[in-house]
């Protein structure tokens, strides 16, 4: 597929366009967090309108800036794009004189919003500024260095999403629905060679003096961004498993998905830009593994203020409850005290924990969790006793165990673990595990089970044996098996790949010794999903011809990866409360270097051929080596 798309995005703020500079899509435009408010921006150069007829190249730097290069019959022009907080800031440059007028398509909306009867505006307009807002208090703002603004307000309809469906995306992507649109009028400026006329399109007023700076710094800031992004990623050093410049990728992406003001992760753009809670909490540790712990901690807080009598919800203002979520916000919880040994927040959480805990616990039916409808991350399919489910709960009552202990109490949510873990027994067929408790669906849930340590050695052979024969495929792992009769290779949860599967049978490839197993899984991420429909990201879902589908950027697709490296390649265990790390020996004889902060403490380690480098303490202890200060 030669049309692609990307994303400019910096806490809640992006653009999403495709690489040719055209907005042809529904969900094209300039949005703030799960609301639009420009379709579309036009430069017409002497009389030539930039689109795709002369775009000549596409340049995608990090997640706060792109060049696009076009070819006019006047000359080349250069377009830069810069995301910054709460704007976006557009610089054409031309290789000569131009006339220029610069239109842009206005539709504030929700997300979930078409063509609306009766929609309008009002205008406000200086000679560098123009204020378009509606009577619920919403406003676009769009301010310029050079030219003027000539007023000629045009109310229309037009269907952007047509665009898509000609070049070959999935009507998944757009429907092609009709959509308001509002041009205010056009911004006129007469630019001599070389020079350059910048646009910033906002949801806030900029006076002219935020304007010169933005302007002044625009590259400044992805030049530091950039920066921080390769500090990040140089801690993770002479990996067999991942190159240099994918893990630069996946850490730009765990970026571009975060609000570090609002403390939210958003499940993917641009249609899941909203904060799911499941999704945000299975991506969560790898922020732990970055370092950005008062992030992690700040969203912990953020989040568990969801929580009702209920449950957690899956989304923000959410009214389905799944079983899941609580689960996976126990596990995230341990996981932080086990990086930075926070007591005090552990305790300021436990009664929302201990409250989790009996819901899990309430779920319990003779030693299993018991849900049944669509309770789970495979929300479009009625199921009951959900095999990943048991996962989840038997590693969520552990951590839950070892919250309650770190605070100074004591519990039997252990012995429940223990339980589901005896329990799991029940869903083992010939040579995998079943989906549900009463049924034979060869399902992907089964990878879970390894990936949360709660499969034995012999049930997890059969579990990688069952995934690399039946579930892999040439661009990862499908939800279901092809031998199964409910598999549809057009399918959603019953037949699509999906790359968080991929990157789950990676996690527990490399966790028990099945190097090739998991190499494979990750050249795929890297290879084949990697910006196959949007620069630098990948894809929610694939059909097993390779085909991209689904939201074209998402969150859990990519982000699960740092967590992976250190946990299942590395095989660390931080455990800060006693001053140390764990690394379980894996014997798997690959080379890594990586970088840690831990409790104030830079630490080192150096993995080639099973052993171990260090610049603190270290030693055997049984199947792990114990790194101390």
């Amino acid at each position: 597929m030669a049309e692609k798309v990307h994303v400019l995005a910096k806490d809640g703020m992006f653009l999403f366009r495709f690489n040719n500079g055209e907005f042809g899509s529904k969900w094209c435009g300039i949005w703030k967090k799960n609301k639009k408010y420009f379709d579309y921006f036009a430069f017409r150069l002497n009389g030539e309108f930039l689109s795709q007829t002369n775009f000549d190249r596409f340049e995608f730097y990090n997640t706060l800036f792109s060049r696009l290069f076009f070819k006019t019959a006047a000359g080349s022009v250069l377009e830069e794009v810069v995301c910054a907080e709460d704007v976006i800031l557009v610089t054409v440059t031309p290789g000569f004189d131009a006339d220029i007028e610069m239109e842009v398509g206005v539709n504030i909306r929700d997300r979930t919003e078409n063509y609306k009867k009766g929609k309008w505006y009002s205008l406000d307009s200086s000679r560098e500024t123009v204020k378009i807002y509606n009577t619920a208090g919403d406003s676009a703002h769009i301010s310029f260095d050079t030219g003027e603004f000539i007023k000629k307000e045009y109310y229309g309809i037009h269907s952007p999403g047509m665009y898509a469906l000609e070049k070959g995306f999935s009507k998944y992507f757009d429907d092609g629905d009709v959509q308001n649109k509002y041009v205010p009028g056009y911004i006129k400026a007469k630019v001599s060679r070389s020079n350059a006329l910048t646009v910033a399109f906002s949801t806030k007023f900029i006076n002219k003096e935020i304007l010169s700076k933005n302007i002044k710094n625009r590259l400044l800031g992805p030049k530091e961004y950039g920066e921080r992004v390769n500090a990040v990623s140089s801690k993770f050093k002479n990996l067999d498993v991942i190159n240099g410049g994918f893990i630069k990728d996946v850490i730009d992406a765990l970026y571009s998905y975060s609000n570090f003001i609002d403390k939210e992760i958003y499940a993917g753009y641009p249609y899941f830009n909203e904060v799911w809670l499941r999704d945000a909490l299975l991506v969560l540790p790898s922020f732990l593994s970055i370092g950005e712990t008062e992030f992690v901690k700040s969203l912990l807080y953020r989040l568990i203020k969801e929580k009702t009598i209920e449950g957690m919800p899956n989304v923000f203002g959410g009214r389905l409850y799944p079983l899941d979520v609580p689960a996976l916000f126990i596990i995230v919880a341990f996981e932080y005290f086990r990086w930075t040994n926070d007591t005090d927040t552990l305790k300021t959480m436990l009664p929302a924990i201990l409250e989790l805990l009996e819901l899990g616990k309430k779920s319990l039916d003779n030693g299993l969790i018991h849900d049944q409808g669509k309770l789970t991350w495979m929300d479009s399919m009625n199921r009951e006793y959900s095999l990943e489910l048991q996962a989840m709960w038997a590693n969520a009552f552990k951590c839950g165990s070892e919250i309650i202990s770190a605070t100074g109490g004591n519990s039997d949510f252990y012995a429940r673990s223990e339980s589901i873990i005896k329990n799991l027994k029940k869903y083992k067929r010939a040579d995998y595990f079943s989906d549900q408790l009463y049924k034979d669906i060869n399902s992907a849930n089964q990878l879970f089970l390894p990936f949360y340590g709660v499969s034995d050695d012999s049930d997890t052979e059969d579990i990688l044996e069952n995934a690399e024969n039946r579930l892999l495929t040439d661009c990862g792992v499908e939800s279901l098996s092809r031998e199964d009769k409910n598999y549809d290779a057009n399918g959603y949860h019953n037949g699509a790949v999906w790359p968080i599967l991929t990157e789950i049978l990676a996690a527990a490839a490399y966790g028990n010794g099945k190097i090739k197993l998991g190499n494979r899984c990750m050249k795929i991420l890297e290879l084949i999903n990697l910006g196959s429909q949007c620069s630098s990201r990948i894809n929610e879902i694939y059909q097993p011809d390779g085909t991209p589908m689904g939201c074209p950027s998402q969150a859990w697709s990519i982000g699960l990866l740092p967590f992976i490296i250190d946990r299942y390649v590395l095989g660390i265990y931080p455990d800060a409360s006693k001053n140390e790390i764990k690394i379980k020996k894996l014997n798997n004889n690959l080379t890594i270097s990586r970088s840690i902060r831990i409790n104030k403490q830079d630490i080192t380690i150096d993995i080639s051929n099973g052993r171990i480098k260090t610049n603190k303490k270290i030693v055997e202890n049984g199947d792990y080596f114990v790194i101390s200060w």
